[in-house]
């Protein structure tokens, strides 16, 4: 009598780099839009939560965004009037500075550029939250980035959203894809510049929540790695219409 044992296929797990724990995790977020400004927000709850458990230095945001903050910004994105004619990565920073005593960092700059050259890296995480494919191709195609810099990406239309959480290391993207693995059609897309005049025409072409949930799914991600050192969620989408989230891990 014989029997043959199938071996089990185990789902990977990103694991965070020991120093983690022992010194500023440093967190890039290119784009202070809708996705970027929830970010950002989350991004400070979460730097007080760790500083809380015990982590010595917490967060080190540094936030880049060429914009300025313009009256189809208020309501979708967290900016307010007072706001208005500045730029949108500087309001972030200053804001959670002046709140919390950080020392985070806003770069009005477009990138890539040599004035984001030292921030992208000193990166351990770079969170995009660009509207344009081009960006995404930027940062695939950049050179200048720490040897283990992962990439969290996120991206949404009217009501529907995606994250995506992967390596930018070539021999690494066949465990942890990212973004341009699960979506390659994003390289034969072309940008769209088209802006919103207003706030009610920019939550007629997005709804008013879509930015808060897709942030909430990617900043899970961030969480997971924060609070227990690893992670198997490879992507996340999510749908306003129908109220679902559907998450996938790591290929096995």
């Amino acid at each position: 009598m014989s029997a043959s044992i199938q071996a089990l296929k185990v789902t990977p797990r990103y694991k965070t780099p020991e120093n983690w724990s022992s010194r500023p995790i440093r967190i890039v977020v290119l784009g202070a839009g809708g996705n970027g400004s929830e970010v950002v927000d989350c991004l400070s709850s979460m730097h007080c939560g760790i500083r809380s458990l015990g982590h010595p230095y917490g967060l080190h945001v540094t936030v880049i965004d060429d914009a300025v903050v313009r009256e189809s910004n208020l309501v979708r994105q967290r900016f307010w009037p007072c706001d208005l004619g500045q730029y949108k990565a500087v309001v972030l920073a200053n804001r959670y500075n002046l709140n919390l005593g950080l020392d985070w960092v806003g770069l009005p700059h477009r990138f890539p550029c040599e004035q984001t050259r030292f921030s992208m890296s000193s990166a351990d995480l770079i969170i995009s939250c660009v509207d344009v494919n081009s960006a995404r191709m930027a940062i695939c195609e950049y050179n200048g980035l720490k040897y283990n810099a992962m990439w969290l990406d996120m991206g949404n239309s009217h009501r529907h959203g995606q994250v995506v959480f992967g390596s930018l290391r070539e021999n690494e993207r066949k465990v942890y894809p990212n973004v341009l693995d699960i979506y390659p059609e994003i390289a034969d897309i072309a940008d769209s510049n088209t802006k919103s005049c207003s706030a009610a025409e920019s939550i007629a072409s997005q709804d008013c929540l879509i930015n808060r949930t897709v942030a909430t799914a990617a900043m899970n991600i961030v969480w997971e790695l924060l609070r227990t050192g690893s992670t198997d969620r490879n992507w996340i989408t999510v749908s306003l219409e129908t109220g679902e989230q559907q998450t996938h891990s790591f290929p096995s």
